[in-house]
């Protein structure tokens, strides 16, 4: 265990990593003695060794950290949790978990704790600790519970009804089990025995046999007996489930055999003796005699896998620490059927498969790497299991995520305040409105950080990076209709700059920019063209214009042409002497497209810019734009990348131009 002086040595390292520091030194800034520096430093030198980094040491100069694979230190930083602790709002979740952390082990798992050692263990004071218990006090105290010390031990005093009462309401709310109750094919049980009547079986027969439970392992086994009644039901049951004798001589046998005769007297339906033998075997996987090093190993691998995702995915797992505990606690009984060679069958996988596809193929696809899967043939059965999982961090994190979204009306004062408290009333669970600003008040950086814009006119400003819907001031119903189907047919992304099913089709292919060629050719490859002669201006603009118009409606030309006036009368569309960019005032096409004309001679556009050899007309989409930015940003890569114009006026046609495009994305991402 790294106590706190030392993580506190172990961060001043880091922060000085590129200079040297005397244990005389180290010893000021930590408040301790120069010995005690030394020891500590002797102390760490095996765990920084085996974690990607060494303290390097120079007489006459100190002590130095350094990092030889940063991504095994960074992962060692994320395990011990030395980083994300900057902002209030990291800081305030950081006392939420801990208080939930104290009250699993004070109730859950009946523990008696020593307030140094966990103040050790959590790597914060025992002032900061004391802090906590008085807030847990405090919410102990309208069901008639108090902590109550003895000797250096603090427990929980109360009724054990009393107790049972706080832990329904604490542990097992709407929001803690949301991956339960908000994924909607799993309430279909419901109607036969409810949620709460499920965790209170469970809690009553564990609590009784002195089987400790965390709350990660009492969602996971309700998980697991809310499919089995779905499964009974359906007539589908566990075949060839086979066990040592022995088990049925163990504890969790016969718990098992109580929670499920206790359910048969709720439901009046008689389960299997396959569903007891499962459920046994969640029960022994929670057990003390599964080792720790196992759960490390678990913890450790389970962890590079969820960066790996998001580095090439983009969903933010790795940062949802109930499912990576609800993935440790899945993984132990799923080892334990592998390694016996149990099949389990899924009554949810064909609606899994149907409905997420692209998260099961994730699933599976990165899965496999796990080094303790990789030696089983694991059959999609069990990746459905892992999906569900899954799926409730993704409606988690759709549930966090709000669009930021900008009202614009024609004075900013009393119609946006109308418009915003109309919008909010109808979306205000999907949206956060940033802002209220009159036409005149638009400034470019607001732009840039929202999601979506609201607006009771025309807007007139520079080519928009999100959606934009013109309304009503009174925002009637086709307005709202609008705007809902927009987000019932919006691709959530977890981060606002990935497609994540795009990244793991690249991950999948041997080429790395698969997915940047399929973009650059749905959005240019029609409407690019090589003018070897010197047109007139309104003759380019009118080419581009007519490739643009295909697929789109009657009057999205003349729509296009008023916005672009509109446009131009407002502001700068030249990016620089050879390169202008025409695009509408506010979007008109129903999909995202750039029309490129290249004139290798120069264009005359005006007595200002003679010679335009780059003209890039962007029409944005009136629905979504994901990819829109990335190509504005290789847009303005290009201004001062003289040498990639001069490369792209000697090319000849698309398939030349096309991988110089996709340089521009990379250099502006």
């Amino acid at each position: 265990m790294i106590k706190n002086k030392q993580r506190e040595l172990i961060s001043l390292l880091v922060r000085c990593q590129n200079t040297f520091k005397s244990s005389l030194e180290l010893a000021s800034e930590l408040a301790l003695s120069d010995r005690t520096v030394r020891t500590y430093l002797k102390d760490l030198k095996t765990i920084i060794e085996n974690n990607g980094a060494i303290i390097v040491s120079k007489q006459g100069y100190g002590y130095r950290l350094q990092i030889n694979d940063r991504k095994v230190f960074n992962l060692f930083l994320i395990e011990h949790h030395f980083l994300d602790r900057s902002d209030d709002q990291t800081s305030s979740r950081d006392v939420s978990e801990r208080k939930h952390y104290i009250l699993n082990l004070l109730l859950l798992e009946s523990q008696k704790i020593d307030v140094e050692e966990l103040s050790e263990r959590l790597y914060i004071s025992s002032s900061q600790l004391n802090k906590d218990i008085q807030e847990i006090k405090n919410q102990l105290q309208p069901y008639e519970l108090t902590i109550k010390k003895n000797k250096a031990l603090i427990f929980i005093d109360g009724e054990e009804r009393a107790k049972r009462h706080f832990i329904m309401s604490y542990f097992f709310h709407e929001e803690s089990i949301n991956f339960l109750q908000r994924l909607t094919y799993l309430n279909k049980f419901s109607d036969i025995i409810s949620f709460d009547m499920l965790t209170i079986i469970i809690l009553d027969e564990c609590r009784e046999a002195k089987i400790k439970l965390s709350d990660v392992m009492m969602q996971n086994i309700v998980l697991h007996l809310s499919l089995s009644i779905k499964r009974i039901q359906s007539g589908l049951s566990i075949q060839n489930l086979h066990m040592p004798a022995s088990t049925k001589m163990a504890l969790e046998y016969r718990v098992a055999e109580k929670i499920i005769e206790r359910i048969e007297t709720v439901t009046g339906f008689h389960f299997p003796k396959e569903e007891q033998m499962y459920l046994t075997l969640h029960l022994m996987s929670k057990s003390n005699v599964i080792q720790h090093n196992l759960d490390s190993q678990l913890y450790s691998s389970l962890t590079n896998l969820l960066i790996k995702i998001q580095q090439e995915t983009g969903y933010l797992f790795l940062k949802d620490e109930q499912l990576k505990n609800g993935i440790l606690q899945h993984l132990k009984p799923m080892l334990i059927r592998l390694e016996q060679n149990i099949k389990l069958d899924n009554p949810l996988l064909d609606e899994i498969k149907r409905k997420y596809p692209e998260v099961f193929a994730l699933v599976k696809h990165y899965f496999l790497e796990l080094p303790s899967l990789s030696q089983f043939t694991v059959h999609d059965d069990e990746w459905g299991y892992l999906t569900l999982h899954f799926l409730a961090s993704i409606e988690k994190l759709k549930n966090e995520q709000k669009a930021k979204v900008l009202i614009i009306c024609a004075t900013g004062l009393g119609s946006a305040q109308l418009l915003k408290n109309r919008v909010e009333s109808e979306f205000d669970e999907r949206i956060k409105i940033v802002a209220t600003r009159g036409y005149y008040e638009i400034e470019p950086e607001m732009l840039n950080e929202v999601d979506l814009i609201i607006s009771s006119i025309d807007l007139s400003a520079k080519v928009f990076k999100v959606p934009v819907f013109h309304v009503s001031v009174f925002f009637t119903e086709e307005d709202v209709q609008k705007i809902r189907h927009y987000f019932a047919s919006r691709k959530m992304l977890i981060t606002p700059c990935t497609d994540p099913l795009l990244a793991l089709s690249a991950a999948n292919s041997s080429q790395p920019t698969t997915h940047l060629e399929h973009i650059v050719d749905d959005l240019i490859a029609d409407q690019f063209v090589i003018c070897q002669t010197l047109p007139a201006r309104e003759r380019v603009l009118e080419q581009l214009l007519d490739l643009l118009a295909v697929n789109e409606a009657h009057n999205y030309k003349t729509e296009m042409k008023q916005q672009m006036q509109h446009r131009m009368k407002l502001g700068e569309i030249f990016f620089s002497s050879t390169i202008v960019v025409p695009h509408p005032a506010i979007p008109v096409g129903k999909l995202s497209k750039i029309g490129i004309a290249m004139i290798p001679q120069g264009l005359f556009w005006d007595v200002n810019y003679p010679a335009v050899q780059f003209i890039f007309m962007i029409s944005p989409s009136i629905y979504q734009n994901p990819n829109l930015a990335m190509m504005t940003k290789a847009i303005v890569a290009l201004i001062d990348d003289l040498q990639m114009q001069s490369d792209m006026l000697q090319c000849q046609n698309f398939a030349q131009f096309k991988p110089l495009f996709i340089q521009l994305i990379e250099k502006g991402a």
